[in-house]
């Protein structure tokens, strides 16, 4: 099982067997979560957006603002979905 939460990934390993769960190992990485996916994506759109648009939005905290709430709802519509799609009009 999975679980990357807003501050921690964490991992556990579990065996289901006549309907009982057992946990086997639990280990997590307080160093990566789901912020810190949402974070490198923001970085990398604003790369790309600098890129193929000749537009840097780093100091412009409105549209930042507006790309990181963005790059969580893409993040988690992939959780359930193969694509995602989002526009961002600052």
């Amino acid at each position: 099982v999975f679980d990357l939460g807003g501050g921690t990934f964490d991992v556990s390993i579990m065996t289901v067997a006549n309907g009982k769960f057992k946990v086997n190992a639990v280990a997590g990485d307080t160093y990566l979560g789901g912020d810190d996916i949402d974070e490198r994506l923001v970085m990398h759109l604003m790369d790309e957006i600098k890129l193929n648009y000749d537009k840097d939005i780093s100091s412009d905290n409105k549209s930042r603002s507006q790309l990181r709430i963005e790059c969580e709802k893409a993040k988690r519509h992939l959780s359930f979905n193969k694509i995602a799609r989002f526009v961002c009009d600052h």
